[in-house]
Parts: structure tokens; C-alpha cells; sequence
């Protein structure tokens, strides 16, 4: 066994070698990509930052309106506890 082990080493010498070439070469590649297409990540990156824009949009237009109605009730609460006061005033 240990002989067939020493004659096998240098058939996989080559291998390993080639192995690591087309490693290297594909990673060199992979990076080269991703150095010059990057348009995809920030497409990426603006459709995030446009819905997260919109969430507060639709955010702040609630609060806008939420806002407004409680102004619209306190005005009326306190116009016809105004009238109530006049009215009691000048007929009390």
C-alpha cells in the first residue's frame, strides 16, 4: 500500500496544481465582476431607500390627518362651550 501511495503522488501533483490554477484564475475573475457591476446593489440600495421613504410618507400623512381631526373636535368642544358660556351670560 505504501509503495502504490508513493508512486501515486506525483499523478497528483499536476492535478492539485491545475486544481489550484483554475481556482485562482475563477477568483480573480469573481472579484473583477464585482469591482465593475455594481449597478445591481445600488438599484438595490435606492429601491430600499424609496420604500422605506414612502413607509414614512404614509407615516407622517396619518399623523397629519389623526392630527387634524383631534384640532377639528377640540374646536367644536370648545365652540359650543363657548356659546353655552355667552349663553348663560346674557340670558342667566
Amino acid at each position: 500500500m505504501g509503495m502504490k501511495f508513493k508512486t501515486m503522488i506525483p499523478t497528483f501533483i499536476p492535478i492539485v496544481m491545475e486544481m489550484m490554477r483554475v481556482f485562482k484564475r475563477n477568483s480573480k475573475h469573481d472579484q473583477d465582476i464585482k469591482k465593475k457591476d455594481r449597478t445591481a446593489e445600488k438599484l438595490g440600495s435606492l429601491e430600499h431607500l424609496m420604500v422605506r421613504l414612502e413607509k414614512q410618507v404614509q407615516h407622517n400623512r396619518e399623523l397629519y390627518t389623526k392630527s387634524l381631526n383631534k384640532i377639528r373636535i377640540w374646536l367644536c368642544l370648545n365652540s359650543i362651550l363657548l356659546i353655552a358660556i355667552l349663553i348663560k351670560l346674557f340670558l342667566g
